[in-house]
Order: structure tokens, then C-alpha cells, then sequence
């Protein structure tokens, strides 16, 4: 009896035994489905993610911008759209319409304030009507050279300004480009250019507005409006003695044929801002924000870099050609012009005297 009921005893372990080996083996996990779940755990991590853990959203900018794709500020909108989307996997991208091919600019002005397109080239040149105070950022040498533009448009002035504009027209500057300096391009007069008073009763080809004209007579010459397309016609036939553009411009328009003398006069940087809809963009979330203002940083290094070194080799062009390259008094050009300005008191009155001279002061 007693045998009987230690068989009995043992079987019944046995089956236990049994049944609790068998059910360590159904939980444990296959190889191949252990490294699937790891893969799917690192492939979600991969995602942009929103401090919450929550997957961030696709996002896509349209860009629009009436200049073609071989101008390095343009370039630098391609880098900047190439970084952000590599950076999120292709959620966040910008889409960028060139040479006026989704409006024109002054549709870009509003639809950007408006909100119906996203991003833009801003300019305080291109907005002082709707805020007039800008229009001193119109005056010339407001700026000294690039690096003194830089220092006003990175710093605590450059910022004051963005955020007023974001505050007045919906629209946030997000850096400034350097996009060059204009300089004289003159025919042969009998004399060189080296200070205001050379250009006495010279014929000066200028754009057709008034900022424009008042600026031909800041420098000292005797302003003439003109059609851009009649710019070459009219150095060669006399009809204006010169004209001022940036160095590649007037490369690539062939001006230089019809010239003898460059005068590096450096009278106007105007900045190109990387402009978004302000709502637009306190809408991205934060981590593409991130994300945006650090490629924004880099494509402006590369384009002032790019652009300065342009400028070089065009000097050293024009003079293969044989043009004479004259570095002018640019104290004397400077002195000159702000009397000008500062003496017309009809040009002066909506400009922010405080903040006008803050920027002329600014060290750098």
C-alpha cells in the first residue's frame, strides 16, 4: 500500500514538473521575433519626437522667391531646405518656388503677411512703405561694410527691428544674407573718381524712385533715372556717364564693356532677410524650430562667404579687362552723404533718429 501511494507521488510531480516546463517554453521568445520588436524599438526612436514622446507632424514651407537658382542666396535656401528635411526624416521640408513662378514680389509681401504663402526675401528696403522708419535702412552708407551689417543685423538692434516687424506685419525675419555691395561703374570722364565733389554734374544712372534719386545726390552726382534693360545703351551712347550696381551684376550685364573705372564705393549693403509668416512659424513645434534656426545659421555663413569671395574674384576680372579699380576716400563719401541726409529734413522725419544713431555708433 505504501509503494502504491509513492508511485502515486511521483507521477503526479513528474506531470507538474512537466506541465511548468512546458509553459517557460510557450512564453519564451523566438530569436527572430526578440530582434524584430528590438528593430521596431529602434526604428521609432529614429522619429522626430515631441518632448511628450508623441511623433511631430509633417510640416512643409513654400518658399517663394523672384530670383533664379544660380544666386547664392537662393543656394542657401536649398541648404537650409536640404538640412531641415534630413534632420526629420522628411517630415519637415520647404518647397521653393524660383525666378517669380508662384507670384510676383509684391504679391510675396502680402501673401506672407496674410499667411497664404509661408516664406520670403525680406528687405527693409521692400517693406519701409507699410513702416515707414525703415526707409533710413534705404540711406546710404547706413551700413559701413559688411561686417558692421552683421553686427547690427545679428545683435540687439537687428533683433529690436525683427521683433517690430514681426509685431507690425505678421512677417519674422529670420537672418539677413549678405548679398554684396554696389559700387560706381563709370565711363571714361577725364577724371577719377576719389570723392563726392569728382561727381559733380556727373550723370549717374540711378532706379527710378525717390529713395533712389535722393541717394544719386548723397553721393554727388547728378542722379538720371533709367530703365535697367537701357543701362547698356546709355553708357555706351553717353546718355549717362555711370552706373551703380554690385560688382557680379555688372559682370554678368556686360556694362564693363562700355566703362573704363570701377569706384569701390561700397554705398549700399542692403541686407536680404530669410523672411516666415510669424504665426507660421510660433506654430512649428520647438524642436523644428531648433532645427530651422540652426540651418538658417549655417546657409548665412556659407552665402556671406561665398558672396565676398565673388566680389574678389569679380575685381580681379574687371581688371583683366582692363578697368581701372580706384578705392575711393570712403571717409569722404560717408561725411558727405549723412550731411545730406541729415540736412533734408523731409527725408529724415520718419526716421528713428535713436535707433539711426545707434547703429552708426555701433562698434564692430
Amino acid at each position: 500500500m505504501k509503494k502504491r501511494i509513492i508511485s502515486i507521488a511521483l507521477v503526479l510531480a513528474m506531470t507538474a514538473g512537466l506541465a511548468a516546463c512546458g509553459q517557460k517554453t510557450s512564453e519564451t521568445k523566438s530569436p527572430s521575433e526578440a530582434e524584430t520588436k528590438t528593430e521596431a524599438v529602434s526604428d521609432a526612436s529614429e522619429q522626430p519626437q515631441t518632448d511628450a514622446g508623441a511623433e511631430l507632424p509633417e510640416v512643409k514651407l513654400v518658399f517663394s522667391t523672384q530670383s533664379s537658382g544660380d544666386v547664392n542666396y537662393v543656394k542657401a535656401m536649398h541648404m537650409i531646405a536640404d538640412e531641415i528635411s534630413e534632420k526629420t526624416n522628411g517630415k519637415f521640408t520647404m518647397e521653393i518656388h524660383e525666378n517669380g513662378s508662384l507670384m510676383t514680389q509684391e504679391g510675396e509681401v502680402d501673401a506672407v503677411a496674410r499667411g497664404s504663402l509661408d516664406m520670403m526675401f525680406s528687405s527693409p528696403f521692400l517693406i519701409s512703405d507699410q513702416m515707414p522708419y525703415l526707409t533710413m535702412f534705404t540711406a546710404a552708407y547706413i551700413f559701413q561694410n559688411e561686417q558692421h551689417m552683421r553686427a547690427v543685423m545679428d545683435g540687439e538692434i537687428g533683433q529690436k527691428v525683427a521683433d517690430d516687424v514681426a509685431e507690425k506685419l505678421n512677417v519674422r525675419w529670420l537672418s539677413a544674407l549678405y548679398c554684396g555691395a554696389r559700387h560706381l561703374d563709370m565711363r571714361d570722364i577725364g577724371r577719377e573718381i576719389t570723392k563726392p565733389e569728382d561727381l559733380n554734374g556727373v550723370n549717374l544712372r540711378m532706379p527710378n524712385s525717390s529713395a533712389w534719386l535722393f541717394m544719386g545726390k548723397a553721393l554727388g552726382a547728378n542722379p538720371t533715372p533709367m530703365a535697367y534693360a537701357e543701362i547698356y545703351q546709355g553708357l555706351q551712347t553717353g546718355a549717362i556717364d555711370g552706373q551703380e550696381n554690385p560688382l557680379p551684376t555688372t559682370i554678368a550685364q556686360k556694362w564693363y564693356e562700355v566703362t573704363s573705372q570701377i569706384v569701390l564705393t561700397g554705398h549700399v549693403i542692403e541686407p536680404m532677410c530669410i523672411a516666415i509668416n510669424e504665426e507660421k512659424w510660433q506654430s512649428l513645434p520647438q524642436e523644428y524650430r531648433d532645427i530651422m534656426t540652426e540651418a538658417v545659421k549655417t546657409a548665412t555663413a556659407w552665402c556671406d562667404e561665398a558672396n565676398l569671395k565673388q566680389e574678389q574674384e569679380a575685381i580681379t576680372f574687371l581688371k583683366e579687362q582692363g578697368l581701372t579699380v580706384i578705392e575711393p576716400d570712403l571717409n569722404a563719401f560717408m561725411e558727405y552723404s549723412e550731411n545730406y541726409y541729415l540736412n533734408d529734413k523731409d527725408m529724415v522725419k520718419d526716421w528713428d533718429m535713436e535707433l539711426y544713431h545707434q547703429i552708426k555708433d555701433l562698434k564692430y
